[in-house]
C-alpha cells in the first residue's frame, strides 16, 4: 500500500473518472478528490462487498440483497430475488485487478492469509485508516471484513492485524461447506497475454535475467523488448493474441535466435 502512487495514478486517469466508476459500482458517496484515492470516503462494509464483485464477476457488478427467496410453509416460492446488474469494468482490467490482489495475499499486506492456512486460490486487500478492513474472494465466495468504532474513534490496527485474521478464519470454515467447495484458479479472458519480464528494467525476460516473473497485460500493450540489463540486445517479438498465426511466427523466430527464458 504506497499512497503517493495511487494518488499519482488517479490524477493521470483523472480523479473524476476514478470517482464515476466508484459510483458506477455503489459507492455513491465517493467524489472526484486526491483523498479519494485513499479510500477518504466512508462506506459501508455492505456496499464494499458489493463494489467487489465487479471484480469477483469480470467487470459486472451486483447489488447486494439480503433476501434470496420467501417460500410459503407448504413450500411454495412466494418471492424469489432476481439480481441487478451491470457492466462497470472491461473484463480484462477487471482480472488484472484479480491478478494483483492475488499477489497481495502471495507476497504483500495479505499474506498473513496464507501463514494462517488458507491456501485456497484468492484474491484480498487490506485497507487501514482509523478503521480496519480486509476484502477478498475465490471464485465461490467473496467476504469483507471491517472493524472498528461506530463513532470514529481511532483504532490503533492495521487491517492484517484486526481485519485479515477474521477474515481468513471465516473462509477456512465456510469452505468446508458443500455450496463453495470446489474453488479454481481465476481464469483470465480473452484478450490477456501473460509473459515473463524482468522486474529492474520492465522488459521481456531472457535466460540470462536472475529474478524473473510472470505479469499479466492486456494483449497488445505488453512489452516487445527483450531485457537490455542481461543481454536482450535489442531484439523484439510479439506474444501470441487472438489467432494471429503470423505473429506467433515471428515470436518463435525471435526466440530461436535470442534463446530468451521462455513467454507464456
Amino acid at each position: 500500500s504506497m499512497n503517493i502512487p495511487t494518488v499519482k495514478f488517479a490524477e493521470m486517469a483523472g480523479y473524476e473518472t476514478v470517482a464515476e466508476l466508484a459510483r458506477q459500482a455503489g459507492l455513491g458517496g465517493v467524489r472526484g478528490t486526491p483523498a479519494m484515492a485513499l479510500g477518504a470516503y466512508e462506506v459501508t462494509p455492505l456496499d464494499m462487498a458489493a463494489a467487489y464483485t465487479a471484480f469477483s464477476n469480470r467487470g459486472v457488478w451486483t447489488k447486494a440483497n439480503y433476501i434470496r427467496e420467501i417460500r410459503s410453509e407448504s413450500g411454495g416460492r412466494i418471492f424469489e430475488y432476481k439480481p441487478q446488474t451491470r457492466q462497470v469494468l472491461d473484463p480484462r482490467i477487471s482480472y488484472m485487478v484479480v491478478d494483483l490482489m492475488q499477489e497481495v495475499l502471495r507476497s504483500g499486506t495479505g499474506a498473513g492469509v496464507r501463514s494462517r492456512g488458507f491456501g485456497l486460490p484468492a484474491a484480498g486487500k487490506t485497507g487501514t485508516s482509523h478503521d480496519a478492513w480486509f476484502a477478498g474472494f475465490t471464485t465461490k465466495l467473496l467476504c469483507v471484513v471491517w472493524v472498528g468504532f461506530d463513532n470514529n474513534q481511532e483504532l490503533p490496527l492495521e487491517g492484517a492485524k484486526a481485519a485479515l485474521p477474521i477474515w481468513t478464519e471465516f473462509m477456512k470454515r465456510a469452505h468446508q461447506y458443500r455450496e463453495y467447495r470446489g474453488v479454481h484458479a481465476f481464469d483470465a479472458p480473452d484478450g490477456i497475454t501473460t509473459v515473463d519480464i524482468d522486474p529492474l528494467s520492465g522488459q521481456l525476460a531472457t535466460a540470462a535475467c536472475p529474478n524473473p516473473r510472470a505479469e499479466v497485460f492486456v494483449t497488445g500493450t505488453q512489452p516487445m523488448e527483450f531485457c537490455r540489463l542481461h543481454g536482450g540486445g535489442g531484439q523484439r517479438t510479439q506474444i501470441a493474441a487472438w489467432d494471429q498465426d503470423e505473429a506467433a511466427a515471428e515470436s518463435a523466430q525471435a526466440a530461436e535466435s535470442s534463446r530468451p527464458r521462455s513467454v507464456r
